[in-house]
C-alpha cells in the first residue's frame, strides 16, 4: 500500500494498492508538482519523468548506468544486455538504432526518446511503485502507441507491483482497461 496525501485548497487522501495500476488525473502544474512529492517521498517509489528527467552533459549510456552504480543495484543478466532487453520489449528492436541512441546527448533526443531513456533508467531501479509523469502528453499518435508498452514492459516484469501515471487527462491510448482513474 502507498498513501498519496496532499494538503492544500482541499485535503486528498488515497491508498493505492499494491499491483494496481492507477491515473491519477490533477488540475494545475502545482497540483502535479504535489503528487509527484507526495508518492516520490516514500521507499520504492520511482519517478518516470515527463522529460526523462537526464542529465544534459551525460551520454544517454551514462545517464542511464548512474542512478543504478549511484544505489549499487546488481542485475542478474548484466546491465547492458538488461537495457537491451528493455529497449528491444518497448519496440526498439534495431541493435544499429539502439547503440546511436547510447551514444546521444539528452539535447540529440525526441521527446519521446527521452522517456523511453527515463523509463528505462527507472526500470532498472526495480521500482516497487512506478510513476508516470505526465507520459501521455506532447507525444504524436504513433508515438503514443510506442509509449502505451511502457506499462506492458512494467507488469511483464513486475506483475504485482503498482503504477501511477500523473496527467491532465485520461491515458488516450486505453492500453490498459483495469487502470483506475482517480480525479484528485
Amino acid at each position: 500500500m502507498f498513501t498519496l496525501s496532499l494538503n492544500g485548497e482541499e485535503s486528498t487522501q488515497a491508498l493505492l494498492q499494491s499491483g494496481r495500476s492507477y491515473c491519477l488525473i490533477v488540475r494545475s502544474e502545482t497540483q502535479r508538482a504535489a503528487v509527484l512529492n507526495a508518492l516520490g517521498a516514500q521507499a520504492g517509489v520511482v519517478i518516470a519523468p515527463h522529460n526523462g528527467g537526464l542529465i544534459s552533459n551525460l551520454r544517454v549510456w551514462e545517464n542511464i548506468i548512474l542512478p543504478v552504480q549511484y544505489h549499487g543495484i546488481e542485475l542478474s543478466d548484466g546491465l547492458e544486455a538488461h537495457v537491451t532487453t528493455l529497449l528491444d520489449q518497448c519496440g526498439m528492436s534495431d541493435e544499429t538504432l539502439m547503440s546511436a541512441l547510447m551514444l546521444k546527448l539528452p539535447d540529440q533526443l525526441t521527446l519521446y526518446e527521452k522517456r523511453l531513456v527515463g523509463f528505462v533508467r527507472a526500470m532498472l531501479m526495480e521500482p516497487e511503485f512506478i510513476v508516470y509523469d505526465g507520459l501521455n502528453e506532447g507525444l504524436s499518435h504513433k508515438e503514443l502507441q510506442l509509449e502505451s508498452k511502457f506499462e506492458q514492459v512494467f507488469r511483464m516484469h513486475f506483475p504485482h507491483r503498482t503504477s501511477a501515471l500523473v496527467s491532465f487527462e485520461e491515458s488516450k491510448g486505453k492500453s490498459n482497461p483495469d487502470q483506475l482513474v482517480i480525479h484528485l
